[in-house]
């Protein structure tokens, strides 16, 4: 049960953001449309690992911003929080597996292929009160905590990958012991000081290592296949469009692009097909 319509409910905000890529891109057309198809991966990754009572806002870029609203039964609370805790940690195992997975399978040389090792996966968290208003089929967010847990992006943490709460989330949440915080603050303007907590894992991993061998060849091929299909031929693949053309090219020359592409796919395809299984061979324990 819910706060009444049109008044502002508790609730719990995350953001989930991937970084450490923009800065590493060049303005070659190839590597930015690659950059960006491995961050969709990523973020799709994440996305499947959200379930009830957690909700996805929406995307903003490669963060995802995401809400669980507190039920006013306390009791219930009680026994859903560890869970949201449990989730929130599990994003980090999901990022790494998912980043582990996605170097093992790519045959790209590009500047964001082999990049990908400098992606990190940040989460801000932050519990106030929320009001919530229908915009056609979306939900909207909208109150000062709102714009604070977006604020919190901006920080004065030294790590690149970690998990910070507010001391108001931080009351609201269970974690195990294992999982410790350093304590710290953040200020901004108009919203004052900012008690936080930070759990740094670049130094305290708590995520279990991605375990490289546990598929076999058959899978690791297949990952590959798609990948390389995703990364170099998006519109056979599913895709809408061939996103390694400028966006001003001429609609002339892209139509000549798409159909040289659909040339010489069935050639190219077969030789990437060896690319992979010599990958794959590679990775094979």
């Amino acid at each position: 049960m819910h706060s009444p319509s049109g008044a502002p409910e508790p609730t719990l905000l995350i953001i989930a953001d991937i970084s450490g890529y923009t800065r590493f891109m060049t303005a070659n057309a190839k590597t930015l449309a690659h950059s960006q198809t491995l961050i969709i991966e990523l973020v799709e990754a994440i996305i499947h690992q959200v379930e009830a009572p957690l909700e996805v806002a929406k995307l903003e870029g490669d963060a995802i911003f995401l809400f669980c609203r507190k039920p006013l039964d306390a009791a219930r609370w009680q026994e859903i929080r560890a869970d949201i805790s449990r989730k929130l940690l599990e994003f980090f195992q999901c990022f790494r597996e998912k980043l582990a997975q996605l170097a093992r399978s790519n045959t790209c040389t590009c500047h964001a292929c082999t990049h990908l090792e400098r992606l990190r996966l940040k989460v801000v968290v932050h519990s106030g009160e929320v009001l919530f208003h229908r915009v056609q089929q979306f939900n909207e967010l909208a109150g000062t905590d709102v714009i604070l847990v977006h604020r919190l992006l901006k920080n004065s943490v030294p790590a690149t990958q970690y998990l910070l709460i507010t001391e108001a989330a931080r009351r609201e949440l269970e974690f195990p012991d294992t999982i410790t915080f350093k304590s710290g603050f953040e200020n901004y303007e108009n919203l004052g000081q900012i008690q936080t907590a930070v759990h740094d894992f670049d130094h305290h991993d708590a995520a279990p290592k991605a375990d490289v061998t546990k598929n076999s060849f058959g899978s690791r091929y297949r990952e590959s296949f798609r990948l390389f299909l995703k990364l170099w031929f998006a519109p056979f693949a599913g895709g809408k469009r061939f996103s390694h053309l400028p966006a001003d090219l001429g609609s002339m020359r892209k139509l000549g692009f798409a159909t040289l592409t659909a040339l010489v796919t069935p050639l190219f395809v077969p030789v990437a097909a060896v690319l992979v299984i010599f990958r794959a061979l590679k990775a094979d324990p």
